[in-house]
């Protein structure tokens, strides 16, 4: 018990000394229910780091199967802009729309995936860095 506790300390030790700059990339809403009526939903996006973040978008059909979620690509539903640049400070917003034209029955599910992407040149021997994913339900009913 106690080493589980000393595993976790250090563990979080070693996040708030690496974290120094490092990006705070914050989504809202976390959920997106859109109407058949009305298929078009925004995302905002806030970078509160001390560096610009690179981040892309994309969008997956959702279904689970034998209860594991099972992500499937999809032109149904796109996100603009795919790939977009925060600088600290700043947030954006991102477009989500239903473009098919079949119609909806019951409901469909999607995934937008925002993940923030590497920087190119920034690695450091010995250090880890860790990207941010949001993975935010989409789901569209008649």
């Amino acid at each position: 018990m106690i080493s589980m506790r000393f595993m976790a300390a250090s563990l979080f030790a070693c996040l708030i000394a690496g974290g120094a700059g490092a990006a705070a990339l914050r989504v809202s809403p976390i959920t997106l229910d859109l109407k058949a009526s009305s298929p078009t939903g925004t995302v905002r996006v806030w970078e509160d780091g001390l560096r610009p973040v690179k981040v892309q978008v994309r969008v997956f059909r959702w279904t689970k199967v034998n209860g594991r979620d099972r992500l499937e690509p999809t032109t149904d539903v796109v996100a603009s802009p795919p790939v977009t640049t925060l600088k600290p400070g700043t947030e954006n917003s991102i477009r989500v729309v239903r473009v098919s034209k079949k119609p909806i029955v019951g409901t469909e599910s999607y995934r937008l995936l925002i993940d923030q992407l590497p920087e190119a040149g920034r690695k450091t021997p010995g250090q880890v860095s860790v990207m941010i994913r949001h993975s935010i339900p989409v789901r569209f009913t008649d």
